[in-house]
């Protein structure tokens, strides 16, 4: 599990920004594309989700896994 926080920091570093807040989310667009993120208004997320958002958004796969180990840190 990841902390919201984290993931949130990371995204901004790929320029997403957020745009809206929904009932159960919050919506986040990447700068100058149409590639959005919604992201569950929870204090951890699944490394699923995570792995799966930032494949979506051209993360290369090594990179990921260095996310996850030091988000867990």
């Amino acid at each position: 599990m990841v902390r919201r926080e984290t993931f949130i920091n990371k995204i901004r570093t790929l320029k997403y920004y957020f745009v809206s807040k929904q009932k159960r989310t919050d919506l986040w667009r990447k700068r100058g594309g149409t590639h959005y993120i919604s992201i569950p208004l929870r204090d951890f997320l699944e490394d699923d989700f995570v792995i799966s958002s930032l494949r979506q958004a051209c993360v290369p796969d090594d990179e990921i896994q260095s996310f996850l180990a030091s988000a867990k840190s």
